[in-house]
C-alpha cells in the first residue's frame, strides 16, 4: 500500500494561547516535538473567522468572495428568509480536485463543508455538514461498508450537548467527545495502512466544541466561572488537547522518514465576554429598522409571547430525529412557527433600511436593504455610502458603561475583506468581534426596543448550555519535514496560504487567481534554491446546482448547529 507524502492533521479551533504554555510545560509531548523539529507559527484565518468559509478558504486558496461561502446560513433568493449551505454550495476548485487532476491520491476525512463529497482518486469522508450516517458522505461508496466493519456504526453528533444544565450531563458530553475523536482515530490510521494516499487530512472537531462549552472552568477571570466546579471540568479542555497530542503522536509515527506532516487550524479560541450588544434593536432606535405595525397591542404581545415560548420549546427538547419528522411531516407548520416566532420575521421590510440576521450567533454583520439588491429594498444608491458612514460612527458610539471604552473598535465594509465574482453577496457591514472589540450578541425583540442596545451580564455561573468561548483570528500551523526549516517560528502565515505552499510542496503550478502565497518561510533555504515557485493557470469552477438539503436533512443540521451554538 502506498505511504502518505503528505500528512495534514485539522484540528479545529486549537490556538497557541494554549499550546504554547502546555508544550513548554510537558503536557503535549508530540505538539511540542513537530514544534521544535519543525516550523510552525501563528495562522491566521480568513474574516471573519467562522468554520465554513474558513476551512473552505483552506481547501480553495481563495476568500470568500471567490469561492462563495460565507457563513453556516445564505438568503434564499429572492427572499429574507435563510438556508443552510453546504459543500456542494462551494464554487471553487478544492485542493483535493486539482492533486486528483494531477494525477495524485487523496484521501480526507471530516473536513467541514465537504459534504457531498468529491469523486476523488481516492477517498473523501466529508465533515459536519453531513447531515446524517445514512447520508451518501462517503466515497467511494463501498468503503463505507469497509469502515462499519471496523468502527460500528458512525458516530456524527455529541448526543447531549445541547441539554448540558447538569453536571453529569456535562460528564456525558465529555465522554461521548472522546468516543467520537477515538472513533476518528481508528479511522485514520486504518486509512493510513488500507487506503493510504499521496496526500491524506484528517481533522478532529472536539477542541472547537469544548472550548465553546468548557473555556469558562479553567478561566478564573470568566464572567460564566464556576470555582466549585473547578476540580470536575477545570482541566476538560485539556485533556481534549492531550487527547489529540496522542493522536498526532499516533498518526505520526505510521509516516515514512521522507514524509511530511502538517497541523492546522481554521482559526484559534478564546474566552466570550459579558458584553452583549442587541444590534436590531440598536438600528430600530437610530430609525432605521421597523417593525410591522399592530405587533405592540396587548393581544399581539401576548400571542407573539405564547408562540416564541412554543417554538423555543419545541427546538430545544425535540430530537432531531423527532425534529426531521415534523420538518418532513408538516414543513408547512415548522415555516409558520418560525416566521411567528422570531423578530426577524417581525421586520417591515418597506420601512427598513439597516438590519442583522440575528438568527446566527455570530458574525454580527449588517446588511443594507438596498432597491434592486434585496426583494424589498428601499435604499437608493445615492443613499448606501452615507448609510454606511452613518451606522459606522454610530456604532463607535456604543459605549462599555463600565470604561466608557467605544465597544465595538473597528468595522470593516464589505469590500476591504472580500473580493471577487461572489462577494456582493457578503454583508455591508463586518463588526469586528475577533480581535480588537471583544463582544457578545443576542436576538432583539419588538418589546424591548425601547431598552439600552449593550447589557452588561451579571457574573455568575451558567445553569444552561451556554458558549464560555468563541473564536479568536489566528490558528497554529506546524509543519515538519525535509523541506522545512527546523525550530522555526514563521510569522505572516495566513490560512489561504496552505493550497498555493502544498501545491509548490508538490513541484505543482499555484494557479495565478488563488489569493494565498507560498508560504516560502517555512521552508530551508536550498529546497527554496532548487525548487522555483511556478505560477499559472486558473482554478475556478463553474457554479455548478449546490447540493439543497431536503427538510428532513435542514432539520437535523439546524438542531446540530443549535447545540453546537452556532445559531440562536
Amino acid at each position: 500500500m502506498k505511504s502518505p507524502r503528505i500528512v495534514i492533521v485539522g484540528l479545529d479551533a486549537a490556538t497557541f494561547d494554549l499550546i504554547g504554555p502546555w508544550a513548554a510545560e510537558g503536557k503535549l509531548p508530540n505538539l511540542n516535538a513537530l514544534m521544535r523539529n519543525g516550523a510552525w507559527g501563528k495562522l491566521a484565518s480568513i474574516l471573519p473567522p467562522i468554520t465554513p468559509p474558513a476551512w473552505t478558504s483552506f481547501m480553495t486558496g481563495k476568500n470568500p468572495g471567490k469561492h462563495g461561502i460565507f457563513h453556516f446560513m445564505e438568503a434564499q433568493p429572492g427572499t429574507y428568509f435563510l438556508r443552510y449551505v453546504n459543500g456542494g454550495s462551494r464554487r471553487a476548485k478544492t485542493l483535493w480536485r486539482m492533486l486528483s487532476d494531477a494525477g495524485y491520491t487523496v484521501g480526507t476525512m471530516n473536513i467541514p463543508f465537504t459534504y457531498p463529497p468529491e469523486r476523488l482518486n481516492g477517498f473523501q469522508i466529508s465533515g459536519m455538514d453531513t447531515p446524517s450516517e445514512n447520508s451518501p458522505f462517503i466515497y467511494p461508496p463501498e468503503l463505507r461498508s469497509e469502515l462499519r466493519g471496523l468502527l460500528g456504526r458512525f458516530k456524527l453528533d455529541v448526543r447531549y450537548l445541547g441539554y448540558m444544565s447538569t453536571d453529569r450531563r456535562r460528564e456525558e458530553v465529555l465522554a461521548e467527545m472522546e468516543r467520537i475523536d477515538r472513533q476518528w482515530l481508528q479511522a485514520s490510521l486504518y486509512l493510513m495502512e488500507k487506503h493510504g494516499a499521496d496526500v491524506m487530512m484528517f481533522t478532529f472537531m472536539s477542541i472547537d466544541t469544548v472550548q465553546h462549552y468548557f473555556w469558562h472552568y479553567m478561566d478564573p477571570t470568566h464572567h460564566l466561572h464556576d470555582p466549585a466546579a473547578v476540580e470536575r471540568f477545570g482541566d476538560a479542555v485539556l485533556r481534549v488537547y492531550q487527547r489529540l497530542d496522542d493522536a498526532i503522536g499516533q498518526i505520526h509515527q505510521k509516516l515514512s522518514r521522507d514524509a511530511s506532516i502538517f497541523v492546522v487550524s481554521d482559526h484559534g479560541g478564546g474566552p466570550t465576554s459579558d458584553c452583549v450588544v442587541y444590534l436590531n434593536r440598536f438600528l430600530a432606535q437610530l430609525g432605521l429598522l421597523h417593525y410591522q405595525n399592530g405587533n405592540h397591542s396587548a393581544l399581539k404581545k401576548l400571542k407573539h409571547k405564547v408562540l416564541s415560548s412554543s417554538y423555543m420549546l419545541l427546538r430545544d427538547s425535540l430530537g432531531p430525529r423527532q425534529k426531521s419528522y415534523l420538518a418532513n411531516r408538516l414543513p408547512s407548520l415548522r415555516k409558520w412557527l418560525e416566521s411567528e416566532a422570531t423578530s426577524f420575521t417581525e421586520i417591515d421590510w418597506s420601512r427598513t433600511k439597516a438590519y442583522c440576521s440575528e438568527v446566527l450567533a455570530s458574525p454580527p454583520s449588517i446588511w443594507i436593504n438596498l432597491k434592486g439588491v434585496k426583494v424589498s429594498g428601499i435604499v437608493e444608491q445615492s443613499e448606501y455610502e452615507p448609510l454606511l458612514k452613518l451606522i459606522t460612527h454610530k456604532l463607535g458610539d456604543l459605549k462599555d458603561p463600565r470604561t466608557n471604552e467605544p465597544i465595538i473598535k473597528r468595522v470593516y465594509r464589505r469590500d476591504e475583506i472580500f473580493s471577487g465574482p461572489f462577494a456582493s453577496e457578503a454583508a455591508d457591514l463586518i463588526l469586528d468581534w475577533w480581535e480588537t472589540s471583544q463582544f457578545s450578541t443576542s436576538p432583539s425583540s419588538p418589546d424591548e426596543t425601547a431598552q439600552s442596545a449593550v447589557v452588561i451580564r451579571e457574573r455568575k455561573p451558567s445553569e444552561d448550555s451556554e458558549w464560555g468561548g468563541t473564536h479568536r483570528r489566528d490558528g497554529i500551523l506546524i509543519a515538519q519535514g525535509n523541506a522545512f526549516k527546523s525550530g522555526a517560528q514563521v510569522k505572516g502565515a495566513r490560512l489561504i496560504d496552505l493550497a498555493p505552499t502544498l501545491l509548490y510542496l508538490l513541484d505543482e503550478s499555484v494557479p495565478e487567481d488563488m489569493d494565498g502565497h507560498v508560504l516560502e518561510n517555512l521552508f530551508r533555504p536550498e529546497f527554496i534554491a532548487q525548487n522555483r515557485i511556478r505560477i499559472g493557470g486558473s482554478s475556478s469552477s463553474e457554479a455548478g446546482s449546490a447540493a439543497r438539503y431536503t427538510a428532513e436533512e435542514a432539520a437535523i443540521i439546524e438542531k446540530r448547529l443549535q447545540d453546537l451554538g452556532y445559531i440562536e
